[in-house]
């Protein structure tokens, strides 16, 4: 086991228990200001990437002014979930998941890009303004199915990880992430199904509900892959290994929640419409 493995499964211990708390045991507040740091930190990995200190912007104004727009995009998130319109805001955000998905099954190629115009400004605004609005909107719910979507997200990205690295041998998306193996995918997807069949066995819940719970996962693990290959594809167009450096062994933030930006979204307005709302 090599150094930096020997890292990222320390750190994935060291962060699963403070998370348990503030979601289970803390109190609104709490939630807000860490899921606060957890998008502004976001924020500013993905503009360090596309924006800060390119030479081919205009003066980092766009870093300035995607920041700015992030918090003004948190404070109209707050007000759509106070008056219980986080729809507005969730549903344009899965139509762009779905663009995403076409776009990454289409693409030949990737080369570095000198300059991210307005679209990929847009898309990220949206993109992290929706995954604030859909984790708040979860919690305010029910803590309980935010916890089940971060373990299920999480036990998806360790067992695509592990099998990958024993059973891979076919490439999955190569172009992008070279890592990822078709093995993995299919080995995270069928472990997160089990598991989540004993979950629901272990709540006791009765068939229908847990059949909707089993597809909500199926959803959910398909739409974390996506994710995954979503900001692996942005590092890639900036010539960068990782988001960050702020958590040993994984590089960034957007490493760690990278799966939970397009996972969430989906998580909520499917959990909503099939009122599998876990309690």
């Amino acid at each position: 086991m090599n150094n930096n493995l020997k890292k990222r499964i320390i750190t994935s211990f060291l962060i699963y228990p403070p998370i348990v708390f503030v979601i289970l045991y803390s109190n609104e507040v709490v939630v807000r200001l860490f899921l606060n740091i957890i998008i502004f930190l976001s924020a500013f990995e993905i503009s360090k990437m596309c924006f800060f200190n390119n030479p081919n912007e205009n003066g980092n104004k766009k870093h300035y002014y995607f920041i700015i727009l992030i918090f003004i995009s948190i404070f109209i998130s707050n007000i759509l979930i106070k008056n219980n319109i986080w729809q507005y805001l969730i549903i344009p955000s899965c139509f762009i998941w779905l663009f995403i998905t076409f776009y990454l099954s289409t693409l030949e190629n990737v080369k570095v890009i000198k300059k991210f115009n307005i679209m990929y400004f847009l898309i990220y605004l949206i993109v992290l303004s929706a995954f604030y609005c859909s984790l708040y909107t979860i919690y305010l719910m029910s803590p309980k199915s935010l916890l089940f979507l971060i373990s299920i997200v999480a036990i998806s990205d360790i067992s695509a990880f592990f099998v990958g690295r024993r059973y891979g041998s076919r490439s999955f998306f190569s172009y992008i992430s070279p890592n990822k193996t078709r093995e993995g995918f299919i080995g995270s997807l069928v472990v997160c199904l089990i598991l989540s069949f004993i979950f629901c066995l272990f709540e006791n819940y009765d068939f229908y509900f847990s059949a909707k719970v089993i597809a909500l996962t199926f959803c959910v693990v398909l739409a974390s892959a996506i994710g995954d290959l979503s900001i692996s594809l942005i590092k890639r167009y900036s010539g960068k290994k990782d988001s960050g450096n702020i958590l040993p062994g994984h590089g960034g933030i957007l490493d760690r929640v990278d799966s939970l930006l397009s996972a969430a979204p989906i998580f909520l307005i499917i959990s909503y419409l099939i009122s599998a709302i876990i309690q």
